[in-house]
């Protein structure tokens, strides 16, 4: 996400006096100055860039992280599927958005909670007349979090159910 396009834009203000500034997409905001927005646009630079470092390969290989946000307990990485190389070169095969997001409860950060919301995308083969989506094996079989997360809490808590830190 590229906030530096939208750097500086002239709006109105509910006195009729015009403003110079810039909504923040994840917070609506106003920055005041090209400094503000730079700051801003690092800082979730570096946001994305902690995620790709901390996400499992199978999801980096598969997804790409298009936002980070974070709350005061919670952290939410949001990815979308990327388009493969075969269906790229396929012209019989087109991109028709994407399934319903889900999320996936993967390991805490710093005491906050962190929920990957993962879209897959639908395609539509104009040869078969079908859609299909690509399937992913990310969640630990009857539960909403990540293999690895899961494999973890089963190796601390068991079998047994508690009322588990993070779920």
């Amino acid at each position: 996400m590229c906030l530096i396009a939208n750097a500086l834009y002239l709006q109105r203000s509910d006195y009729g006096e015009r403003e110079r500034g810039s909504p923040d997409k994840l917070g609506g905001r106003r920055f005041d100055s090209i400094e503000n927005l730079y700051l801003c646009a690092m800082n979730n630079q570096g946001l994305l860039a902690l995620a790709q470092l901390i996400l499992p390969s199978e999801i980096l290989s598969n997804f790409e992280v298009v936002r980070v946000e974070e709350e005061s307990s919670l952290i939410r990485i949001y990815l979308d599927e990327s388009v493969k190389a075969d269906y790229k070169e396929t012209p019989e095969i087109e991109s028709k958005g994407f399934c319903e997001a889900v999320t996936i409860r993967d390991f805490p950060i710093r005491d906050k909670g962190v929920d990957l919301i993962v879209r897959r995308r639908k395609w539509y083969d104009k040869q078969n007349n079908r859609y299909f989506s690509d399937s992913y094996d990310l969640k630990a079989e009857g539960t909403r979090y990540s293999k690895e997360f899961a494999a973890f809490l089963k190796g601390v808590y068991g079998d047994d159910s508690y009322d588990l830190p993070f779920a």
